[in-house]
């Protein structure tokens, strides 16, 4: 009888030593998050709600419903606006850009370049960032996707997202 004690004793350690050391040649997998590939996945599917202040709105508000690349392309191609109507732009694009930023997580950076660079290097492009530039020696991965711009009056071609995670 002792001796089967014993035996399950040491079994059960040798289990328990065994669960601790591949949890620990796991490396923190699990920390990391998604790859740059689910993120656009993401970005380009999910649809949030954006709600921001408007003076011309009856309730003084506004929302809008849209994917994260539908409000990455309203805020890259944004076009020019009154003065009346600025206060109302500025509190949207930061309203959009704070929903963004809330579904990446961290350690990821977008780029959305609404525009084009001409061949006689004149740059007519519109960059806007979410997120902070990965450190130097981080492994990144990156992916990336087009959107179309919106309808408006300076808004033609497709806008670039990229994603990069690291």
């Amino acid at each position: 009888m002792t001796s089967t004690v014993l035996d399950v004793t040491v079994l059960l350690l040798c289990v328990s030593a065994s669960v601790v050391a591949l949890g620990a040649a796991d490396g923190g997998r699990g920390e990391t998050g998604p790859e740059a590939a689910e993120v656009t996945d993401l970005i380009a599917t999910e649809t949030v709600t954006v709600t921001y202040a408007s003076e011309e709105a009856p309730n003084g508000t506004r929302t809008v419903h849209a994917t994260r690349a539908e409000l990455l392309a309203l805020v890259a191609a944004g076009d020019d606006v009154s003065d009346e109507k600025r206060a109302s732009k500025e509190a949207f694009e930061s309203e959009a850009l704070a929903a963004v930023g809330r579904g990446i997580g961290p350690r990821t950076r977008i780029d959305a370049e609404a525009g084009a660079r001409s061949s006689d290097e004149t740059d007519d492009s519109n960059t806007i960032t979410v997120g902070s530039e990965p450190p130097r020696g981080a492994a990144v991965t990156a992916a990336g996707l087009t959107h179309p711009a919106p309808n408006g009056e300076n808004s033609t071609g497709q806008i670039r997202i990229v994603i990069r995670r690291w």
